[in-house]
């Protein structure tokens, strides 16, 4: 199960990248389109925001996966290896908690808008529920990840930026 959801996480992290690609792509569309031909797009702008959420949502449990998470080190470097492991799942056990929330509250909302209909205040009309989904969903791969996490500090598996490498980042140089 777990390496089953550490692909789902790098699979989401992939699609997170080719999706920022995308997005880039689509602004510089907008950009020439606007500045060069005087024409600018009614779709450009509001399909960007799209990806950008669904993007981001896709890829939290990637960069939990590879440490890649910001970490303030100054009180863990003081603890021992064993206080290390145990503040680490407090941290990751206050993350869950809070993914518990976002996909609960963001689900509703999900919910709400398809109930109603509510789309966005632009001419292009989207539903809001395509972006909203991004956040259950989001939130949903980021607590499996985070419950592979816990796992793994239970097991007492090495974990990147801890007490064996100091303050470091996925590639190695300190910060």
């Amino acid at each position: 199960m777990q390496s089953t959801i550490d692909g789902i996480s790098r699979a989401m992290g992939a699609i997170g990248a080719f999706l920022f690609f995308v997005i880039g792509l689509m602004i510089s569309y907008e950009v020439i389109a606007r500045y060069v031909f005087l024409s600018p797009t009614s779709w450009a702008e509001e399909g960007a925001r799209l990806l950008q959420l669904w993007a981001t949502y896709l890829v939290m449990g990637y960069v939990l996966q590879q440490k890649a998470l910001i970490r303030i080190t100054v009180v863990t470097q003081l603890l021992s290896s064993t206080g290390q492991r145990i503040l680490e799942f407090f941290a990751l056990a206050w993350m869950l908690i809070f993914c518990g929330f976002a996909i609960y509250y963001g689900a509703a909302i999900v919910i709400e808008s398809i109930q109603i209909g509510r789309a966005t205040a632009t001419m292009n009309q989207v539903p809001k529920f395509w972006t909203e989904s991004a956040i259950p969903i989001g939130f949903f791969l980021f607590s499996l990840q985070i419950l592979v996490e816990m796992w793994r500090v239970v097991r007492g598996e090495t974990y990147s930026g801890l007490s064996d490498q100091g303050s470091t980042h996925p590639g190695g140089e300190s910060v």
